[in-house]
């Protein structure tokens, strides 16, 4: 009886732990294949602008399109196709461009004639006088108009001269037409720009 007592505890013991044991659990494997990400946020990349670029959005072209009083100059420039001259050539040029009151003061007849699509060669040697090669600021109008060297030629092959009056600087064509110097020396990558209050060479 006594050998029996320690053999049924045993036995009682060793019931429990198969018992514990087959309860355990298996563990329970993540799926590695469901993987939570953020959004990728689309970053907008800035374009870096040439050298060219740069040059023509600072072109005298581009000086005549932003400066208001001579948009219906720039405006005529566009129509005749002489943009990419005076946007993507180096030139140098200095333009003497009218203001968009030069032009609205002009006898009704005659605007109506130069601004036509159908002159459109007439209209381009119009723009073309009032286009010089080379840059010349305003102190050097200045100084030719105290010389005897005080003409101009035109691309399109006529001359003006400069005069001071008063204190004005004037630009008088062939035909004796005067215009005055307005806002001067508007900086551009390939020249300047000087406005003047009437427009030239219209014979």
């Amino acid at each position: 009886m006594k050998l029996l007592k320690p053999l049924a505890v045993l036995f009682v013991i060793t019931l429990a732990f198969t018992a514990c044991k087959n309860d355990k659990k298996e563990p329970v494997e993540a799926n590695e294949t469901v993987v939570k990400t953020a959004p990728e946020k689309v970053k907008k990349v800035k374009k870096e602008l040439t050298v060219e670029e740069k040059e023509q959005l600072n072109s005298v072209m581009s000086k005549l399109m932003i400066t208001g009083e001579t948009k219906t100059f720039a405006s005529a420039l566009v129509s005749t196709g002489l943009t990419d001259m005076l946007s993507k050539n180096k030139g140098p040029y200095t333009i003497f461009a009218p203001t968009t009151i030069a032009f609205d003061s002009l006898d009704i007849e005659k605007k109506r004639e130069i601004l036509n699509p159908k002159n459109k060669e007439k209209l381009s040697a119009l723009l073309k006088n009032h286009i010089v090669e080379g840059k010349v600021s305003s102190s050097e109008l200045l100084q030719k108009s105290k010389g005897s060297s005080n003409t101009l030629k035109t691309l399109g092959g006529k001359t003006f001269t400069v005069a001071k009056q008063g204190s004005d600087l004037v630009i008088t064509d062939g035909n004796g037409a005067k215009a005055v110097l307005g806002k001067s020396d508007i900086e551009g990558s390939n020249g300047v720009v000087h406005v003047i209050d009437e427009v030239l060479f219209l014979n």
